[in-house]
């Protein structure tokens, strides 16, 4: 009967002390879920100006608001209705989010998120949104729509590579970038007239573009990404559609360029 009564009085101990370290942990990151939770209400309100200001000033330099409305409504974020957030880490200024949002129609979306602080406000820094059961045009595994971030990384380096190309003469270490179906003589044939703009070209790659239009997975299961570089000599204009499987590295299934 002792016996039982220490254990038991030990196990009830235990039992608290863990629910206290849960309940700090829960209380030392609400800032963070408060921040996401706020960022998807005010999505699924429409208020996508009040949703953007609550993204961080490095997201914003690389996103405006309409490219991000644009990049929720393509996600089906701009109808979330709940989230679970299955994991939550804080450290100095930096937060992590990891779980799922639930939509009007029922549908999940796996979601990761990081945030920053900025000032004494919480801001959103990247979204990584896993979209189950979407597959890419080749069938496979399902092609991850990447975050803002990622997409402009996509978008500056592919268009660094075709100007190097135009820079080089051929288009032999640009044709490696794209699909199996594409040859050197098609990109040739195709591009070869933009030479004559390459300095200018070559030029807008130090800014960065501006997004003009939805951006998320086709109905083919590939990425679709439009906008345009400005400069003072002009503006070259792009739509660029990447595919992968989600296993290897995404590749160009198609480009449109134009130079005004």
């Amino acid at each position: 009967m002792n016996i039982w009564k220490i254990l038991g009085g030990g196990c009830l101990g235990l039992i608290v002390f863990v629910g206290l370290i849960v309940g700090v942990v829960f209380w030392a990151t609400s800032g963070i879920t408060d921040t996401a939770d706020d960022f998807f209400a005010a999505a699924n309100d429409g208020d996508y100006e009040q949703a953007y200001s609550l993204t961080s000033q490095q997201l914003q330099g690389q996103i405006d608001a309409d490219g991000l409305e644009a990049y929720l409504i393509e996600n089906s974020l701009n109808q979330v209705t709940d989230t679970s957030w299955s994991s939550r880490s804080m450290e100095n200024n930096t937060g992590e989010l990891s779980g799922s949002v639930t939509t009007a129609t029922g549908g999940e979306i796996p979601v990761t998120m990081e945030l920053i602080k900025e000032g004494d406000d919480w801001r959103i820094k990247f979204i990584d949104v896993g979209n189950a059961g979407l597959e890419s045009g080749g069938g496979g595994s399902a092609m991850t729509v990447p975050s803002p971030e990622g997409q402009m990384e996509l978008v500056q380096s592919t268009t660094m590579a075709f100007a190097d190309s135009l820079n080089e003469g051929n288009f032999t270490s640009f044709e490696e970038r794209w699909v199996d179906e594409i040859t050197v003589e098609q990109l040739e044939e195709n591009l070869a007239s933009f030479r004559e703009f390459r300095e200018e070209i070559s030029a807008a790659t130090s800014t960065k573009p501006a997004f003009t239009a939805a951006r998320g997975l086709s109905n083919a299961g590939n990425l679709e990404v439009n906008g345009s570089y400005s400069t003072v000599e002009g503006e070259l204009y792009f739509e660029y559609v990447f595919t992968g499987d989600g296993n290897g590295p995404v590749q160009i299934a198609g480009m449109d360029v134009e130079w005004k």
